[in-house]
């Protein structure tokens, strides 16, 4: 294919093209500038993967189950639930290469890992809300427990999914032996972010309108919009300066690792469109995890007190998205006592902090050591 030929391409990256002839002189038959392209025309159609074997154990309606058989221990010790995020993006954060992945750090430490995979929305599921997510939760909590014989399991959550395992937590406070809370927005306001300001300047109709546009879904375009729009000038143009600058010094492992991640980061999926609407509400709007009984799901109040088990709280140092004040807030909530209450502050950002490799190294690290105290 002729990058020539393709007259949106060209558009969406000419103020860079002239922006490099006019810098360095370079010729638009430059094969260096082809190759540029090339990468830029192939992640218009992106794609993700798995990165360490497993198999599909449970699918039901937008959840798909992933077992992550231990090639360490054939003896596993207690199993491990990782809830991704379902913020538009592909759950296999959790797996995301073989030398990013929290399922193997897990392994390492001989647990046994199973990951809820969340799938993109159809107009089939528009109406599934948080409550149908948390029955999704604990469907899959019921079948790692069912395949272990273990009564409580640890229970891991990144971003969105932290939030969420805190809910399950306070709603099923038995099935829980070990609460991980990764980036997770637990009270908004405890510190001002872009993503919180976002949401409570926009009225609920402009939300609405969103969901309406996508057939009762909200479209993870629209969700990675968003995200691009808290740093613009990284998103859209520095990113590509530095793809140029690694061809141009045949770095060939930062562009391996540049396409990597845009395939998963340009990788969007649709969230059901009550789901969507009411965490714009419960979650950003009214900061709604900080006020027992405030809401219910399935009639049961929603209430982070009943949380009384370890909890460990991780949260990122350069965090744009979840600030730290944000995450670690959950200690203020919970009834677990302040000793069986950790706190970890990675170097990293958001992102950073749920699969960069040097928080899985240290920081992630540090959550498997205070497990394998947890009864």
């Amino acid at each position: 294919m002729n990058w020539m030929d393709q007259p949106d391409l060209y558009s969406r990256y000419k103020i860079f093209l002239e922006i490099l002839q006019s810098k360095e002189h370079i010729s638009l038959f430059d094969p260096r500038l082809k190759r540029y392209t090339d990468i830029l025309i192939d992640l218009e159609k992106p794609f993700t993967t798995w990165s360490t074997p497993n198999h599909i154990i449970l699918v039901h309606k937008t959840l798909c189950l992933r077992h992550f058989p231990n090639k360490y221990e054939s003896s596993a010790k207690r199993p491990v639930l990782i809830l991704p995020p379902q913020a538009g993006h592909h759950s296999n954060l959790a797996d995301y290469s073989p030398a990013q992945s929290l399922v193997r750090v897990f392994h390492r430490y001989g647990y046994d890992v199973y990951v809820t995979q969340w799938l993109s929305a159809t107009t089939e599921y528009k109406d599934l809300g948080i409550e149908d997510y948390i029955r999704l939760t604990d469907e899959a909590v019921e079948e790692v427990r069912k395949r272990t014989g273990v009564y409580k399991i640890h229970l891991v959550g990144q971003c969105q999914g932290g939030w969420q395992a805190s809910i399950y937590t306070s709603l099923f406070p038995d099935k829980i032996s070990t609460l991980v809370s990764a980036a997770a927005p637990i009270d908004v306001n405890a510190k001002p972010s872009p993503i919180v300001e976002y949401a409570q300047k926009l009225s609920i109709d402009v939300f609405r309108f969103m969901v309406n546009s996508g057939g009762g879904v909200m479209p993870g375009k629209f969700i990675l919009q968003g995200f691009k729009s808290m740093q613009p000038e990284e998103h859209y143009v520095r990113k590509y300066f530095r793809l140029w600058q690694m061809i141009k010094e045949g770095d060939e492992d930062g562009v391996k690792r540049f396409i990597h991640f845009e395939n998963w980061y340009q990788y969007t999926q649709n969230l059901p469109g009550r789901f969507y609407l009411e965490i714009v509400k419960n979650i950003f709007k009214e900061n709604n995890l900080t006020k027992p009984g405030s809401f219910q799901l399935d009639g049961r109040p929603v209430d982070l007190r009943n949380i009384s088990c370890p909890v460990i709280i991780m949260a990122g140092k350069k965090d744009h998205i979840t600030p730290p004040e944000q995450a670690f807030a959950l200690k203020n909530y919970i009834s677990t006592p302040a000793a069986d209450v950790i706190e970890i502050l990675t170097e990293g950002g958001h992102i950073g902090t749920l699969m960069g490799t040097e928080s899985l190294r240290e920081d992630w690290t540090a959550v498997n050591e205070v497990l394998k105290l947890a009864i």
